[in-house]
């Protein structure tokens, strides 16, 4: 499983910081199904761009250690909740928006752990 950051392509993590930035603020305004399905579209993208970085880097660690444990648990929770998509409660594609936007943050905070060591 290869990833765009792990072949040296740049991650362009300024648009995913906005994309997250707007899928955290949803609820000052009324939910609107078409820009739900345009967020849930973008973060799953960006998750696909750098969870298989993430992937590759947790499988070097030691496993059975901690951070290898709770590294692999996360990345699982991550990819089952980029399988999901949205249903037709607007308060249910709410909390799955900003659960993707969270999932994009954590991996993307990572992968600047990674770029800056």
């Amino acid at each position: 499983m290869n990833s765009r950051a792990a072949e040296g392509i740049p991650v362009d993590v300024e648009t995913m910081r906005r994309t997250i930035d707007r899928a955290l603020v949803l609820r000052s305004k009324p939910l609107v199904r078409t820009e739900l399905e345009e967020l849930e579209g973008l973060l799953r993208g960006h998750i696909e761009v750098i969870l298989p970085d993430a992937v590759q880097r947790t499988e070097r660690l030691w496993r059975g250690s901690r951070e290898w444990y709770l590294d692999r648990s996360t990345l699982g929770t991550v990819a089952n909740n980029v399988r999901l998509g949205l249903g037709d409660e607007p308060m249910g594609n709410y909390v799955h928006v900003t659960r993707l936007a969270r999932d994009c943050g954590w991996l993307l905070s990572r992968h600047a752990e990674r770029a800056s060591s």
